[in-house]
């Protein structure tokens, strides 16, 4: 293999790495649950804020807790990627944001966090996807919520599958 063709593939599986990155994120945010266990091989490995388990299983507790929220948020930056062979290491950093409802009393609050994900890939036939990761936290902070919005609930991103991009922007997916 010629050192273009070489470099030109690393690209490649750079942007498939990445892009299960991205994946991951929108379906936080979309409370999409198969988007988020589509970025995980079978027994993965999570440790992220007080758990320690499977990925299988902190998708499951994570979507408990995106879905009693009213919205959230993740943004992700500065994403580094080494490659060896059909095994890659990731480096982000992440942003979320989560608007919560207290127990109880049902004032809302917003919760910020950030910090970064550290991510072990492989690549197998159903291509690049997380096998080991580890969530670190930089930051926390929690505040009351601003009730005094205008905005029309048209301009509200939604959930699964009643957001926009799966009514207008998805071609050729199901929406199941």
């Amino acid at each position: 293999m010629t050192d273009t063709a070489r470099t030109i593939d690393d690209l490649l599986d750079k942007q498939a790495i990445t892009e299960v990155l991205y994946r991951y994120c929108r379906g936080c945010d979309r409370a999409e649950e198969g988007a988020i266990r589509a970025c995980f091989h079978p027994g993965s490995l999570h440790r992220h804020g007080g758990f320690d388990g499977t990925s299988a299983d902190f998708t499951s507790m994570a979507l408990e807790i995106i879905r009693a929220t009213k919205m959230t948020k993740h943004l992700l930056t500065n994403v580094l990627i080494e490659l060896a062979g059909t095994a890659a290491h990731a480096e982000s950093h992440y942003f979320a944001y989560h608007r919560q409802v207290e127990h109880g009393n049902g004032a809302e609050f917003d919760y910020f966090t950030g910090g970064r994900y550290l991510d072990r890939f492989e690549k197998r036939a159903d291509g690049w996807k997380i096998v080991r990761r580890v969530g670190l936290i930089d930051f926390e902070r929690r505040e009351p919520a601003d009730a005094g919005s205008a905005l029309r609930p048209s301009q509200l991103s939604r959930r699964f599958p009643e957001d926009e991009l799966y009514r207008s922007f998805m071609f050729d997916r199901p929406t199941t």
